[in-house]
C-alpha cells in the first residue's frame, strides 16, 4: 500500500497521526514523497517523528520510501529530514550534520545528557541550567541575523522552552528546527519531545488535578503565570537552586510572542493550541509527546531585557490572583544569566 506523504505544513501536521492510524499497512508499506513540496519546521518535525513510531509499531511489515527527488526535495534533506525519520535512507544529511546558516537551524537532536558528560570530559561540573544556556547560545546564533537584541532573545526562548523537557517530560531528548523567513522577516523555532505529556506532568500534582480535566484544559492552564508540577501548597516560594523551576517559563515564551504580534504553539497528544494577537484557539490533533513553535517578527525589537522583564511583571500581577501557583518568577525567567558570559 502507498501512502503519499502531504506538504509539511501546520494544517497536514494536525491531521497526520490521525490520517496513518487509519491505516493498516499490512504486508508492505510505501511513503511516497513525490507530493510534498512545503517544508515548515514543525511539520517535519511532527510529521518525521509520527513515521518514525509508525514504522516501529509495526515490525514485521516491510516499509519503503519513493518519490524522493533530491533536486526538489533537496532542502529537507540537508535539514536532515529523511534520516530523522530512519537513519537507514539513504538520502540527505543526519540531523545535526548540516552546520546550518543565517537562514536555517536543521533538525538537531539535544541530549541533556549528552551535553552533560561533554562539559564533564572537558573539565567543568556545570548545572543543567547552564548548559541548556550554552547550547541555547549556539543555536540562536545561527538564526540571529547578527541582531544582538534578537540573539539575546531567541537564547532566552529556546532555553525556556528546552529546560522544561528534563524537568517535566521525564525525557532527556528533544530535536530543534529553525528557519528564518527573509521575505516576512520573521524567525520560527519548533522544539518537541516525545515524552509524557503536559497533561500527565501537571496532573502528577495533587494541587493542580481539581481544575485540570483534561488533555486541552492543561495545555490552557500550562501558559498561566506561575503554574507548574513543582507547586506544594503551604509551602514558600524559597529554593537554594538558582534553576529551580516557578511556572513562568511557557507562560513567559508565548506572551513575548503575543507582544511582538507572533504567535506561540502547543501541542501534546490530543489537543493544540495557538496564542496570538487574536486570542487563543484549542483544537484537537495527536501527537505522541510535546511540541511548540514560536514565530517571532524581527524587524522592531529593540531592548530584549525589557521585553522580558515587561512580561515578567504582567505574570507576577496575573499570578497574584490565581491559587496554586508561584507567585514571583525564578531568576531564569526573568532574562538570561549573565555569569556565562554569553550575552
Amino acid at each position: 500500500m502507498t501512502y503519499y506523504v502531504p506538504n509539511m505544513i501546520f494544517e497536514e501536521a494536525l491531521k497526520f497521526y490521525k490520517k496513518l492510524e487509519k491505516i493498516d499497512p499490512k504486508d508492505e508499506f510505501v511513503f511516497d514523497f513525490s507530493r510534498m513540496g512545503k517544508f515548515d519546521p514543525l511539520p517535519m518535525l511532527m510529521m518525521g517523528a509520527t513515521m518514525r513510531n509508525y514504522r516501529n509499531e509495526h515490525p514485521i511489515t516491510s516499509f519503503k520510501v519513493d518519490g524522493i527527488d533530491m533536486e526538489k526535495k533537496g532542502y529537507a534533506g540537508t535539514m536532515g529530514f529523511f534520516k530523522y525519520v530512519s537513519p537507514c535512507l539513504e538520502f540527505g544529511k543526519k540531523p545535526g550534520e548540516a552546520n546550518g546558516s543565517n537562514n536555517y537551524i536543521p533538525i538537531t537532536p539535544i541530549s541533556v545528557n549528552k551535553l552533560q558528560k561533554e562539559e564533564l570530559d572537558n573539565g567543568n561540573c556545570i548545572p543543567i541550567g547552564d548548559i541548556i544556556e550554552k547550547e541555547s547560545n549556539r543555536l540562536s546564533r545561527v538564526i540571529d541575523r547578527g541582531n544582538r537584541e534578537l540573539h539575546k532573545l531567541l537564547t532566552f526562548l529556546i532555553r525556556e522552552i528546552l529546560r522544561n523537557t528534563p524537568e517535566h517530560a521525564k525525557t532527556d531528548t528533544m530535536w530543534i528546527c529553525g528557519q528564518f523567513w527573509k521575505s516576512y522577516e520573521l524567525a520560527e523555532i519548533a522544539i518537541i519531545d516525545e515524552g509524557v505529556g503536559i497533561y500527565q506532568s501537571i496532573k502528577g500534582n495533587s494541587a493542580h488535578r481539581q481544575y485540570v480535566k483534561d488533555n486541552a484544559s492543561a495545555l490552557q492552564w500550562a501558559i498561566k503565570a506561575g503554574i507548574s508540577e513543582s507547586f506544594k501548597p503551604s509551602r514558600k516560594q524559597m529554593s537554594n537552586d538558582e534553576w529551580a523551576n516557578s511556572g513562568f517559563g511557557l507562560y513567559v515564551v508565548s506572551q513575548i510572542c503575543k507582544y511582538l504580534d507572533g504567535s506561540f504553539c502547543l501541542i501534546s497528544y490530543g489537543n493544540y493550541l495557538v496564542l496570538d494577537k487574536e486570542g487563543i484557539t484549542v483544537g484537537d490533533t495527536y501527537f505522541k509527546g510535546t511540541a511548540i513553535r514560536i514565530k517571532i517578527p524581527t524587524k522592531n525589537i529593540g531592548d530584549a531585557q525589557s521585553i522580558i522583564s515587561k512580561i515578567v511583571t504582567q505574570g507576577e500581577m496575573e499570578a497574584k490572583n490565581i491559587r496554586n501557583a508561584f507567585k514571583y518568577a525564578s531568576t531564569p525567567s526573568r532574562g538570561l544569566i549573565e555569569k556565562l558570559n554569553i550575552i
